[in-house]
């Protein structure tokens, strides 16, 4: 497993589809996140740009083999039940390196807010949304949507509904509970949206696994 997640993403880096996404995300992480405010809001609103980067980067690794390259990977590394796990761990590999960027911008920006408590409420904003956003991207990416078309309507309809939909874990809700920045109070409340963001990632991707064997 470990030697086809690297072929992955070497194959990935290679193809250089990842620059789009990644300078997507470092435009709109310094447009959006102010630095001189509180820094919950700070770190709820870069996680929250997070969720549809990282969905477009899952995105970039199940479309990046055409579909024949991808047959012959498929036959060679074991079948479906060795792939497409891979190409999942592949790009939470690459979402987590969004994670580690946007992470390190925040808190080198805010240190003189920086507490151990605001670290973990940051960290897990990051990484709640960057799971749910590969979860989504391995849901409408081929074989389940061998389309590009239909792949970029739902994923946008993925994002609005995250954005408009009244505690729709984990962007909406997420982005409620940090209009005041009390991290002691929002301590629990952030790990039920968290857990319901896990709830919502698993369903996702089984629903994904389920469709993607079926049309491989």
């Amino acid at each position: 497993m470990i030697a086809l997640v690297r072929y992955l993403v070497s194959d990935v880096v290679k193809a250089q589809r990842w620059i789009a996404p990644m300078l997507a995300f470092l435009a709109v992480s310094m447009i959006a996140t102010p630095t001189v405010g509180p820094v919950l809001p700070t770190y709820a609103i870069s996680a929250a740009t997070l969720l549809p980067i990282s969905m477009w980067f899952t995105i970039v690794v199940f479309h990046n083999e055409e579909p024949a390259q991808g047959a012959i990977t498929m036959a060679v590394a074991g079948g479906f039940s060795r792939v497409w796990p891979a190409k999942l761990v592949a790009a939470f590999v690459g979402a987590l390196a969004f994670v580690v960027l946007a992470f390190l911008y925040i808190t080198v920006s805010t240190f003189s807010q920086t507490t151990p408590t605001r670290l973990g409420i940051g960290i897990l904003d990051y990484v709640m949304c960057a799971v749910t956003g590969v979860a989504f991207g391995a849901l409408i990416s081929r074989p389940v949507m061998p389309k590009v078309a239909w792949t970029v309507l739902t994923g946008v309809a993925i994002c609005l509904a995250q954005l408009l939909i009244r505690h729709a874990p984990p962007v909406n809700a997420m982005i409620q509970l940090y209009a005041g920045d009390s991290p002691a109070e929002s301590v629990g409340q952030l790990l039920l949206i968290a857990a319901e963001s896990l709830v919502l990632a698993a369903v996702a991707i089984g629903v994904g696994n389920v469709l993607a064997r079926a049309r491989s």
